[in-house]
């Protein structure tokens, strides 16, 4: 007599985790703490659940899937994206909580759902610095164009005020260079990243720790995760444009100022290339993001290769 595999649902709050069983009956929440983790686990157990889905939830997975794998329970953290589309693709419009984690559970249960991918804390870390960094940039640079607007003492307050979000950012990227040059392959990585043209530290670092994947996985895959990939739109006889979609929006923005400024500040393929299409009367955001894809393609070729970036014609 065969039995039903249990897997299990999470949806993460700040202070609650709902949870849902495929493959038994049973919705119940805990608290997002240590003892509801622990409570949690001990429910899991008692039911037999083979694997655990749950979606990425702005770090409030990060402490209950800890918790899960420490007690050996397989743990995949989705893309609220595909799960979201899964649930629309079995006509479900209504969306809560409780239906979030019904959703997750069948999910997890499914054939779409991805092998389990264990996660690394330090890295997790690095890419917390990565972003912050990003964010502290982007007040600095709203407050600088208010600025522009101002005078006198309003003036005066704004640029305090960006003068302690400079110290921030230096901060930040103290703690990145020296976390960054405790590993040693990721510093090889950053430093062969560096060679190429548009590419200074702060992007190499970014795009190092944001896409792990980079020489590891096809020339096809890396244009995916980053973004870049263009995908076709085609029915019949009918042909559409192709456009980009989906991917690492943080990586893809990376990227882009990477492109721009191989593509039009520096000489050499990419350049050409950037050169070439707008010769040809493509515009100017269609070649820049050609470019995009032209360049992560060669930094994916370069990291799997052990090598630096070579001059070579586009």
């Amino acid at each position: 007599m065969s039995t039903i595999a249990v897997t299990a649902g999470i949806d993460c709050g700040k202070s609650r985790l709902d949870v849902a069983l495929f493959g038994a009956e049973d919705k119940f929440h805990v608290v997002n703490t240590g003892d509801g983790h622990r409570e949690l686990i001990a429910r899991l157990t008692s039911h037999g659940v083979c694997r655990v889905g749950m979606e990425a939830s702005g770090g409030y997975e990060r402490g209950v899937r800890t918790a899960l794998r420490d007690a050996g329970l397989p743990v995949t953290v989705f893309d609220p994206a595909r799960v979201r589309c899964f649930a629309k693709a079995k006509g479900l419009r209504a969306k809560n909580d409780r239906i979030d984690a019904a959703v997750i559970a069948e999910f997890t249960a499914s054939a779409l759902a991805l092998a389990d991918s264990l996660s690394d804390p330090e890295h997790e870390e690095l890419a917390g610095y990565v972003r912050l960094r990003r964010l502290l940039s982007d007040k600095r640079a709203d407050l600088k164009r208010v600025a522009a607007m101002l005078d006198g003492e309003a003036r005066g307050i704004l640029a305090t005020a960006m003068e302690g979000l400079d110290r921030a950012i230096e901060a930040v990227e103290v703690k990145l260079r020296e976390r960054t040059r405790a590993q040693t392959a990721l510093g090889a990585t950053i430093e062969r990243l560096c060679s190429a043209p548009g590419i200074g530290w702060i992007t190499a670092m970014s795009l190092a720790v944001l896409l792990p994947e980079l020489g590891r996985i096809s020339s096809k895959q890396i244009a995916a995760l980053a973004g870049v990939a263009p995908f076709d739109r085609d029915s019949g006889r009918w042909h559409g444009q192709r456009h980009i979609a989906g991917g690492r929006a943080d990586v893809r923005r990376t990227l882009y100022m990477a492109a721009q400024v191989a593509a039009t500040r520096t000489s050499g393929a990419i350049a050409d290339f950037y050169n070439r299409l707008r010769a040809k009367g493509k515009p100017a955001k269609v070649a820049l993001t050609a470019c995009m894809h032209k360049l992560i393609v060669r930094l994916n070729a370069m990291i799997a290769k052990g090598q630096d970036w070579t001059v070579k014609s586009a």
